[in-house]
Parts: C-alpha cells; sequence; structure tokens
C-alpha cells in the first residue's frame, strides 16, 4: 500500500476546501473526516463518547468512506450496511481499517485530514509511527481569520447542540486565539522530529488566492503530475463524492459551510503586520486570556502577575504567528 498523506490544522484552517482540492488530482483521493487513527480499533470507535454527545453511529465521514467503498452511493441504506459491517468488525485494528480504505482507492494517495489526528504531539506520533513514509501537509492560517472563523463555528454549533464542556475553561472560552496557538505549536513540536522530507508547511491563504502557482509545487512534493489538466481538475473540489450533505444518519464529514457551498472561489489576499494582529486581538479584551481570574481577584499583587502573564500569552501567540510567515 502506497503511503498515505495527513493533512494537520487547527480547525477552521480551510482544511475541508483545500484538501478536496488537493484530492480532486487524478492521482490522489481524500477521505472525508475518519476520526479513526487516535483510537485503537472499530470497537473503541463505535462506543466513543462523542458519538453519544453528537447523536450518531459513528463518525459521518467514516460511515460515508465505507458505504462508497461497498456501494458508491451514501443514503440512509448504505450508510446503515457500512455501520452494520462496521459491528461486524469490531476486533480490526484501527490501522487496518485505514489500510482497508486505502487499498480500495489504489492507486491513488489516499489523504486525511481529521481536525482530531493534531489534538495533541501523541496522536501525530502515532501516525508516524504507523507511517513512516507518510507525507504530512501543515496547512495554516493567520490568528485574525481563523479566531474570527472559529467563533463565528463553535457560536453557532453551541446555539444548537449547547456549549461544549471542553469550551467552558475560562483560559479557552471566548479565547480562540490560544485554540489556534496550541495546536499550531504542537505541530511545529512535530515536525522538529520528523524527516523534514516528510513535512511541508502551506498557507492556506496562498492556495485560495494563487493556486495555479501553489498547487503545483504541492504536486511536486507529493510526486505526482503537474500537468495543467491535473491542476484544472484540483480546482473543482465540488466533485469530491462527499461535497453534498449525507443521509441523516450521516450528514457530514466535512465542514458544513464546505459542503454548503463546495464550489472553488479565489478569495483576495489578506495581509496583516504584526501590530494589526497586536490590535486584533487587543481590541474588546481578546487578549484578555486571564480576564476571568482578574475579575475574580481582590489582590492587587495577583492582579499584576495575570496581567503579566496575560501580555506574555499575547507574546507567544504573537511569535508563533511569525514563525509561520504570517508578520
Amino acid at each position: 500500500m502506497s503511503e498515505p498523506i495527513f493533512l494537520l490544522s487547527p480547525p477552521r484552517s480551510f482544511s475541508s476546501v483545500v484538501s478536496s482540492i488537493i484530492g480532486q488530482h487524478p492521482q490522489l483521493y481524500c477521505f472525508p473526516e475518519l476520526h479513526l487513527l487516535w483510537r485503537d480499533d472499530v470497537e473503541h470507535v463505535l462506543s466513543s463518547k462523542s458519538n453519544i454527545t453528537q447523536s450518531r453511529f459513528a463518525p459521518s465521514g467514516l460511515l460515508r468512506a465505507i458505504a462508497q467503498i461497498h456501494e458508491q452511493v451514501q443514503n440512509s441504506a448504505s450508510c446503515s450496511r457500512a455501520w452494520m459491517w462496521l459491528a461486524n468488525h469490531r476486533s480490526l485494528s484501527t490501522m487496518e481499517l485505514f489500510d482497508y480504505l486505502c487499498k480500495a482507492h489504489e492507486p491513488k494517495l489516499c489523504i486525511e485530514k481529521s481536525p482530531g489526528n493534531t489534538r495533541s504531539i501523541d496522536r501525530m506520533i502515532r501516525l508516524f509511527k504507523f507511517y513512516p513514509k507518510a507525507k504530512f501537509i501543515h496547512l495554516t492560517r493567520s490568528v485574525v481569520g481563523s479566531s474570527k472563523s472559529l467563533k463565528e463555528f463553535f457560536e453557532h454549533r453551541d446555539s444548537n447542540q449547547g456549549e461544549r464542556k471542553s469550551l467552558r475553561h475560562p483560559l479557552v472560552k471566548d479565547n480562540y486565539a490560544l485554540m489556534w496557538y496550541a495546536t499550531h505549536k504542537s505541530i511545529l513540536k512535530f515536525r522538529s522530529i520528523i524527516p523534514p522530507s516528510n513535512f511541508l508547511t502551506v498557507k492556506g491563504e496562498s492556495i485560495l488566492t494563487e493556486p495555479h502557482s501553489v498547487l503545483p509545487q504541492i504536486c511536486e512534493w507529493l510526486g505526482v503530475s503537474t500537468d495543467e489538466r491535473s491542476i484544472d481538475e484540483m480546482l473543482h473540489p465540488e466533485n469530491s463524492p462527499y461535497a453534498f450533505f449525507g443521509p441523516r444518519m450521516a450528514p457530514c464529514g466535512n465542514d458544513p459551510k464546505f459542503i454548503t457551498n463546495p464550489e472553488f472561489r479565489p478569495m483576495r489576499r489578506k495581509e496583516y503586520s504584526s501590530e494589526q494582529v497586536r490590535t486584533y486581538l487587543n481590541s474588546n479584551d481578546r487578549s484578555n486570556f486571564t480576564r476571568y481570574y482578574i475579575e475574580k481577584s481582590s489582590s492587587d499583587a495577583d492582579i499584576s502577575r495575570l496581567q503579566d502573564w496575560n501580555q506574555s500569552l499575547l507574546e507567544l501567540v504573537l511569535d508563533i504567528e511569525a514563525q509561520l510567515g504570517y508578520a
């Protein structure tokens, strides 16, 4: 089996549209979000608490990927049979299941982009241990655009599903820049421990503003064709077999915003200087990461220490932004 390609990024970093664009290359295939390889086996996947909290039988993308392989259609019946197939193969390790999915699309190279893969450096190391020759694409987006998009996404989801427990912590709630920072810090640490030839960092903004310049470079690094026909096919992510809403039991598998309008739409480049990023994060108390604790404290000394810590957190965010080449 050919070694897979993993796209690493925080949520809301253009990962659905970019992975679908890359996956439309004739020599590549992009799965929806499988939420698979950080778990041990299929039993673990099916018994996950997230299935209960999200009122689902199994991850939508996984059911749709299996239905597509088995029946070349993704409807209620085929996805139900995909779930029954999983239930009958509970002892399969997640690596065995992922290999099964990839082999069904040989000789194409398969792409996986589940955001959960980047939740911790241990999960990324696990991917590398499973597939030591795999390619890792680090997809980036400026902290400003990412924070705005994360805020929009979680506010919409919370209004429909209730606030997620992970976002109730005072250092995380409304501080989306910290979520962005933590994920990129882990990815950069992971980059430092794997061979440089396995790792490529790409700005999402560059792909969406200069596709004819950036996509051939990505293809060359992946070792696939860079001809004009292949690049043109990549500019039609709407042709992905997962660029539409699935049945009720497996509705998504990709960002709903992308699925609603999956056509490629060139974007205008937005450049932010370090001062503009600082101004954005400071506006409306966005960078006041310790505001909750400051409001609870009556000690001037404690407040002073918290304010210093707050400033340190802001500088850490700005440092990662600079390392990624944005400011």
